[in-house]
């Protein structure tokens, strides 16, 4: 290492020193007594090394010249490190207002924009057109090709989008009224957490597209389908940095239409973010390593940092580049002691980025963990507790668990968890393809990409499925979904290669490789939007339940007020029901409490029953005559959804 780049790194040593020992100072404060000591003690003792090393080598005359023109970039990054400090003070010691909500998540975008500005101040980076143009006109061909497969994965993902799947699930609803409360200003603290214990960052993306679509049902799922053409691009980018661009094409093709995939980008849920982060984070981090440039290791280490701001899934993305790093360096001599820096900068980008979360995690431990402690068989109890009541081995029990969360790629259904398919993942062709390309990286295990992948895939499958319940988990699982098309485009490739071998013109091998994506797209298509669509595996009665009903009390107006029959199955204030109609007032009812409803003067009543409660609305009629009585059935299914009784409003008192 040069002695400029060692002088580089003392200096930014000892900001982190100084970042370090001030965390640790706001946990103490908020009673954390351990990690605070530890991290002020960390923080105390790098800066006293960093003094004594310049003391006994102080930075020579030569290298101040030579770093005079970082001094802009410099006071860039400081002040960038300045601002974060900033919000996490602002956090400790600020009066919860609107204000000071907005005030941190100003002095967090302004500590990204400090530390990303400085390192690309450094580089003199600066965009140069004809540079662009000269790459448009290498890669135009590429381009457009990748333009079309964009285009087929974004028509795919919003045809239809308000009618299918169907009906709104009550999640899908609850992330949009999180987005609603946004744009209306009654949630703005951005890093604190909502529905679900998701961060409220998280539903950022959702007020967006309900402010630019509507807020309705399209504004919610529009989010989901844009992250998952984007998905579908990273994908690309992230296949033709680690393999090839045949690979890369074949892959992204192969997703666009893939049924898991594509219908996780058609509910308003943040999970289909578990495929977008993933392929993002991998791709900057090999660009990064293939690159040498600092700023890129920043933009790796920002959108790492970003993953812990989306699902709650999405945190094992960071991991997995942490991992994809160390065995870099594990396997590439003299990678530390020539990338320290750069290394240096992307654990900067990731702590600056993740900074007011994570001191809010650190307050509130017990919601970073729930759904750990929720879903993992190792912490609540499920596997001895299972165990004990089956006779079954905790072996027998751990591979079950694998079974059920390894076969659903290539032979048996995925039931429930948002997805319900009767068929595996895969269709016959693909799950072909699939091991083949499986097999293949498995072959060329100790190159870094094949690692990379395999790794990615393995652990998503042992983390999100097999050591959780109830695999297989699709919402768990979605995060594999890129890693598995890419096998998909390995084994396509490969046979392209071998038929190559064969004689095989290289045009025709290129065909061969379409012509099996075109097939598979086609399957992929006719099941999702035939089969699957036509056998409403989607549907659920509560759910279509508090669709209808709301949509009905969104017609019938804020004069009405609600009252339903709905235990113990579903109750009046569903999410749904309370995202369409918010301004109605709700109520559940017994059998009982006939006697002891008041409906205001001027105010009109809707009464619903589940069809197992249909004799509670004979009484209501009884009690309040002159209503409408009635029965709504399911929409695609020959069974009642529910029975209504309708009473207009009226101006005198009743009884």
């Amino acid at each position: 290492m040069s002695t400029v780049r060692l002088s580089g790194a003392k200096m930014t040593g000892v900001g982190l020193s100084f970042l370090t020992a001030f965390a640790g100072l706001l946990l103490l404060r908020r009673g954390y007594t351990p990690a605070g000591l530890a991290l002020t003690v960390l923080g105390i003792a790098a800066f006293i090394a960093i003094a004594a090393i310049l003391q006994k080598s102080p930075i020579p005359e030569a290298d101040f010249a030579v770093l005079k023109p970082l001094i802009g970039p410099g006071l860039a990054v400081l002040a960038g490190l300045a601002a974060s400090i900033l919000a996490i003070y602002f956090m400790e010691t600020g009066a919860v207002s609107r204000t000071r909500d907005y005030g941190v998540a100003a002095l967090w975008l302004s500590s990204l924009i400090g530390l990303t500005g400085g390192v690309l101040w450094a580089e003199r980076w600066r965009p140069e057109k004809a540079r662009l143009a000269a790459w448009w006109r290498i890669n135009q061909r590429e381009i457009l090709l990748v333009g079309g497969v964009l285009a087929v994965a974004l028509g795919a993902r919003t045809v239809l989008l308000g009618q299918h799947p169907y009906p709104w699930s009550g999640d899908e609803a609850s992330v949009g009224s999180e987005g609603r409360m946004i744009l209306a200003g009654a949630k703005t603290d951005l890093f604190s957490t909502g529905w679900a214990g998701q961060p409220n960052f998280s539903f950022l993306p959702t007020a967006l597209t309900l402010s630019a679509f509507g807020q309705n049902l399209i504004g919610i799922r529009m989010t989901s389908a844009l992250a998952g053409t984007l998905a579908v691009l990273f994908t690309y980018l992230f296949a033709r940095r680690a393999f090839n661009r045949q690979v890369a094409l074949l892959a992204a093709a192969f997703l666009a239409t893939f049924p898991l995939h594509l219908h996780f980008s058609r509910i308003g849920v943040d999970n289909v973010n578990d495929s977008l982060m993933i392929v993002l984070v991998l791709w900057l981090v090999l660009l990064a390593l293939d690159s040498d440039r600092v700023s890129v290791y920043t933009l790796a280490g920002l959108a790492t940092g970003l993953t812990f701001f989306t699902y709650v899934g999405t945190r094992l993305v960071l991991a997995l580049a942490l991992c994809a790093l160390g065995y870099v360096a594990a396997t590439r001599r003299g990678f530390l002691r020539r990338h320290l820096p750069h290394l240096g900068f992307f654990s900067l980008a990731v702590l600056v980025t993740l900074a007011p979360l994570a001191f809010y995690f650190a307050r509130h431990p017990d919601i970073f963990m729930t759904r750990i402690g929720q879903e993992g068989i190792f912490f609540n109890g499920w596997l001895a507790r299972t165990s004990q009541e089956t006779g079954y081995s905790v072996a027998k029990l751990l591979l079950q668990q694998f079974s059920r969360s390894t076969l659903v790629f290539i032979s048996q259904p995925a039931p429930g968890n948002f997805f319900n398919s009767p068929l595996p993942y895969l269709t016959l062709p693909g799950a072909i393809f699939g091991l083949f390309g499986m097999g293949y990286a498995f072959q060329r295990l100790r190159e870094t990409p094949f690692a990379m992948l395999l790794g990615w895939f393995w652990v998503v499958v042992f983390l999100g499925g097999v050591i959780t319940l109830n695999p297989p988990a699709n919402t768990r699982m979605l995060m594999t979904a890129p890693a598995v098309v890419i096998f998909i485009g390995l084994g396509a490739w490969v046979l392209g290669q071998v038929m190559t071998g064969m004689r095989l013109p290289a045009k025709a091998a290129a065909w061969l490789g379409i012509g099996l994506i075109l097939v598979m797209s086609f399957e992929n298509t006719s099941f999702y939007f035939g089969r699957y669509r036509s056998g409403h595996y989607f549907q659920d009665a509560n759910a279509e339940l508090a669709l209808e009903i709301g949509l009905k009390l969104k017609a019938l107006g804020p004069d009405y007020e609600y009252y339903l029959f709905g235990t113990p199955r579903v109750f009046a204030n569903f999410p749904t029901t309370a995202f369409l109609a918010p301004d109605t007032r709700k109520f559940d009812l017994a059998t009982g409490d006939i006697e002891s409803v008041q409906i205001p003067d001027g105010k009109g009543a809707f009464f619903a029953a589940i069809p197992e409660n249909r004799a509670d609305l004979e009484a209501v009629s009884r009690r309040f005559p002159g209503g409408e009585m009635l029965t709504v059935n399911r929409k695609y299914i020959d069974e009642m959804l529910y029975a209504a009784y309708i009473l207009p409003p009226t101006d005198f008192s009743r009884p």
